[in-house]
């Protein structure tokens, strides 16, 4: 005999993974895009809560330059990828230094 599980428990599922979603993003801030005096581009990535993985900020300062090299009908090359901040202590900080082609 096949159980089928209701409807609405799948839809509960689904809107708890999209707000789980929505919470890590919502964790996170970039900046601008500025230019370097070496030629490169490069944006701050900052977690507002020290507990936030490292991971996930560089995830999201990597995908938001990806974003902006394909807004310009390029594609991304990351030169460097810099730290700072202590985990657990301090809101980890991620600089992404990249071209693009």
């Amino acid at each position: 005999m096949l159980l089928r599980t209701p409807l609405w428990r799948v839809a509960m599922r689904r809107s708890a993974c999209v707000a789980s979603i929505g919470v890590l993003s919502a964790c996170t801030t970039v900046s601008n895009v500025d230019s370097r005096q070496d030629g490169h581009l490069t944006l701050l990535s900052r977690a507002r809560w020290s507990l936030i993985s490292w991971n996930h900020v560089r995830t999201v300062g990597i995908k938001d330059a990806a974003a902006y090299c394909k807004d310009q009908d390029k594609q991304l090359h990351v030169v460097a990828v810099h730290t700072n901040g202590v985990w657990g202590a301090t809101d980890p900080e991620i600089e992404v230094v990249f071209d693009c082609y």
